[in-house]
């Protein structure tokens, strides 16, 4: 369904058999390749064909094309450190007699850096391949110069690749990949309408040929005609069985648009299941998950359960802050999926549980996707995040330090360091780190954060203009929207935060669990408009999904925690919880309506990381339930659990007298659900 990029192991494998057949004739001495080759083939499992042809070298060390495929299944796992180790023992063995040329051995190393975005590396190598090449094999030059060409490309120097382009041309003036080939250089260059006069010229000879949509359709994007852009798109589609490059993301340029195609072709297609997914993948772009949870499971009904549609729909319902449902789904997806897949559906199982407070279990998923890509920056920004959120911020300070030494263009892990350091006092430390986004951080494209860091350094006209660049580029993304809201809280400008929020809410925003928790919405928090707001469109979000019939599927997922409490002597009970991840115990009183915490306790969470100095929000005078008037420091307390229940951003009052109890009052019970004593058996039921 979704099309994900891999390379593909029974193109490589077979591309295996012509070089060395020349000189070689196969016996039954390597068999276990040959296995190796058919599991493949057949999409089996890698793991098997590795162990089988491991032994095939063992048994046959001059065997060439056993390491050769050792290469291939390498790169299609993303192992390139091993791919590279292996061709270096190709190097070492006499292979001379095989068949195989010298050069094609140079190609599949540059193949390799051409995989590790080692651009300028892959172009060394082939340009060496390419000399012996044109020497001594003859047979797979074209193949070679199309590489070549691509590499270059890839090293963004476009008039080498003409030149190889042109070449190819002089071999075969028919030939319509290095035309092809051509036009994306002139995509690459913004010559568009050049581009679009050489594909429309290509059309002429092959209008089945599917590249040339691709690339009509990045002229198109180029020239925001995006009407046309997601016409070629569609085309494109109905061409090709390769649409991994394809950014679904390019039908939001003009949804409205997207919409009608897309639905016209539902129409007149009713057994074409790839419109009706890509309809449910719009929804979901567009926040409208109410709409795309059904189609989801209608999809499934219908054809099976897929690990692509389960892992998307445990998106929606995560989204929706349907935990149970999303965790069902992602589990599913991990149980039934490919193993290759499994390190992606951890990231998304973690994002669960980080939206859920169970920050524990998404370190332990997402520590499974750095074991898997131990150089991506984003493992270790997410596990970096759940430290800091549960209060161990020298852990987070680690991970964000090691984040940045594997990847350091990855603009949010510096923004995340660099808020710690603020919180922390150290003003050096955090500008340094915001300016380090600043100066990454420079495409206008959904996801910058740039205009954060440039509100850390007081450039708050920058920070908004910067903004207000990212709301024209797509003033119909709610997701843009919702970061403008949050700007403006950050910059105290609650009014205008909230008034951005609505319209965020209005296009199709609905990611509740995330607003619960975003510290970034703060300060509007306690605004009577913000609190309206919120109850508006939750209650929106359900006529939804009652519309969409899905209400009652998640109605089935409250949960009911117990928790021990014992009856103290003044009649009030006591509760174990836990504060921004520190063990506590709490007096449980419906008579009282704030929570309180007692100056000791507030001091040792401040001075142990459980607490920031932006957790403090100034002073007000409270009344305890004996009446008594103390003057309290209002704290904000990021997470209060009872068992597995859960709430965030609770505020609470810090009572100067070291007698004052740890209070959870009707102010936070209310909040939780329905709540239901149980004196019999001495428990506390909440149903959420």
């Amino acid at each position: 369904m979704r099309h994900i990029i891999t390379l593909t192991l029974a193109v490589l494998c077979l591309a295996l058999q012509p070089v060395s057949a020349q000189k070689r004739s196969e016996g039954t001495g390597n068999y276990k390749y040959h296995k190796a080759l058919e599991i493949l083939q057949e999409d089996g499992d890698p793991a098997e064909a590795r162990r089988l042809v491991a032994e095939n070298i063992e048994e046959n060390p001059k065997h060439i094309d056993s390491y050769m495929l050792l290469v291939a299944i390498d790169r299609n796992e993303e192992e390139y450190a091993s791919a590279l180790h292996v061709l270096n023992e190709v190097e070492k063995v006499n292979y001379k007699g095989s068949g195989i040329p010298e050069s094609k051995i140079l190609w599949w190393r540059a193949s390799v850096y051409n995989d590790l975005e080692e651009y300028g590396q892959a172009v060394a190598v082939m340009e060496e391949a390419l000399k012996k090449g044109r020497k001594q094999d003859k047979e797979n030059l074209s193949g070679m110069l199309e590489a070549m060409a691509q590499f270059y490309y890839n090293n963004e120097d476009y008039d080498a690749s003409d030149r190889i382009y042109r070449e190819l041309l002089k071999m075969d003036d028919s030939a319509l990949l290095p035309k092809v080939g051509i036009a994306r250089n002139l995509n690459a260059r913004e010559q568009y309408d050049q581009a679009l006069a050489l594909l429309d010229e290509c059309l002429k000879y092959d209008s089945d040929y599917a590249e040339i949509y691709r690339f009509r359709m990045q002229a198109y994007e180029g020239k925001k005609e995006f009407k046309k852009m997601i016409d070629e798109m569609i085309t494109l589609y109905e061409k090709s069985e390769n649409v991994n490059h394809l950014s679904e993301k390019r039908f939001l340029k003009d949804r409205k648009y997207a919409f009608a195609v897309i639905r016209e072709k539902i129409a007149g297609e009713e057994d074409n299941v790839l419109w009706r997914y890509l309809l449910a993948s719009l929804y979901k772009a567009c926040h409208m998950y109410a709409e795309a949870v059904p189609l989801y499971g209608g999809l499934m009904e219908e054809y099976g359960v897929d690990e692509d549609l389960l892992e998307e729909r445990a998106e929606c319902y995560e989204e929706m802050g349907f935990t149970d449902l999303a965790l069902a789904d992602i589990d599913k997806a991990i149980e039934v999926g490919r193993e290759r897949n499994r390190p992606y559906y951890y990231a998304v199982r973690s994002s669960i549980n980080r939206h859920a407070g169970r920050y524990q279990e998404c370190i332990e998923d997402i520590e499974k996707y750095i074991e898997r890509y131990p150089t991506d920056a984003y493992g270790y920004y997410v596990r970096g995040w759940c430290k800091e959120l549960s209060g161990n911020r020298a852990g987070a300070y680690e991970d964000y330090d090691e984040g940045i030494a594997v990847d350091e263009d990855y603009p949010y892990i510096f923004l995340m360091r660099g808020t710690l350091y603020l919180e922390d006092g150290d003003v050096e430390k955090a500008n340094q780190d915001f300016e380090r986004v600043v100066a990454k951080d420079t495409t206008l494209e959904s996801g910058s954060c740039r205009h954060y860091a440039l509100n850390f350094l007081g450039r708050t006209e920058e920070a908004l203009e910067w903004m207000e660049k990212l709301v024209e580029l797509d003033a119909d993304d709610p997701g843009i929207w919702y970061d403008k809201a949050c700007l403006l809280a950050r910059m105290g400008r609650c009014e205008e935060s909230v008034a951005a929020l609505k319209v965020s809410l209005e296009k199709g925003y609905r990611s509740f669990p995330h607003l619960e928790h975003d510290n970034d919405m703060d300060p509007v928090r306690d605004r009577e408009d913000y609190k309206a707001l919120i109850a508006e469109y939750q209650e929106i979000l359900l006529e939804e999904m009652d519309k969409a019939g899905i209400a009652e599927q998640c109605e089935e997922e409250a949960v009911v925690t117990e928790v021990d409490m014992k009856k103290t002597y003044g009649g009030t009970y006591e509760v174990a919880c836990s504060v921004n991840g520190l063990p506590l115990k709490m007096v449980f009183d419906t008579g009282a309506s704030d929570v309180t915490i007692s100056s000791v306790e507030a001091s040792f969470m401040l001075k142990n990381g459980y607490l920031s100095d932006s957790d403090v929000k100034g002073t007000r005078n409270y009344m305890t339930a004996s009446g008594d008037i103390h003057e309290g420091t209002i704290l904000r307390l990021k997470e209060v659990k009872l068992g597995d229940a859960v709430l965030r951003n609770i505020e609470a009052s810090v009572v100067h007298s070291q007698k004052a109890p740890l209070l959870l009052g009707q102010s936070v019970l209310e909040k939780f659900g329905t709540i239901t004593i149980d004196n019999v058996n001495s428990k506390l039921l909440i149903k959420q």
